[in-house]
């Protein structure tokens, strides 16, 4: 898919409303597009990973494997959610969770690659991204935080 089209794409997702017009047209030449139908899984948990995923439509379930053995459903994210960022962050580590698709989804994806390329060349677009991201982690845990304590009342 080409840039003017990702470009398009990325208008409708609020993470990138910090963006100007210009910096959407750098970060768009570095994003990939991709249709995934439903029951494919985006990533596995233990596994390692370097995207970043940007649901355009559809929704995706995160599972993480409980102690019994079963999998657990964490989290629905849709549109204009993403799923991923700590790839972006650390790319060391394994996969916290599986990402796995539900409904017929369109997603864009930036790769860890992709990222440090945009750190070096355009480091004010890099800081939006990190800060959308440690804003979109921020409210999941506190999330967390609230579901966690009703469950020790």
């Amino acid at each position: 898919m080409d840039a003017e089209k990702i470009k398009l794409f990325m208008s409708e997702i609020p993470q990138f409303d910090k963006l100007s017009y210009e910096e959407r047209e750098v970060l768009s030449r570095h994003m990939d597009f991709r249709e995934v139908p439903p029951g494919e899984m985006l990533v596995r948990e233990g596994a390692f990973g370097d995207s970043l995923f940007y649901i355009l439509s559809g929704k995706i379930e995160i599972e993480r494997e409980n102690v019994k053995g079963h999998q657990a459903v964490l989290a629905r994210f849709g549109k204009g959610s993403t799923v991923g960022e700590m790839s972006l962050i650390n790319d060391r580590l394994a996969r916290s969770a599986t990402a796995r698709v539900i409904e017929d989804t369109e997603l864009l994806i930036l790769t860890k690659q992709s990222f440090d390329r945009i750190v070096l060349e355009y480091p004010r677009i890099a800081i939006k991204i990190l800060q959308n991201i440690a804003s979109s982690l921020s409210d999941r845990l506190r999330h967390t935080s609230g579901r966690f304590a009703d469950i020790l009342d």
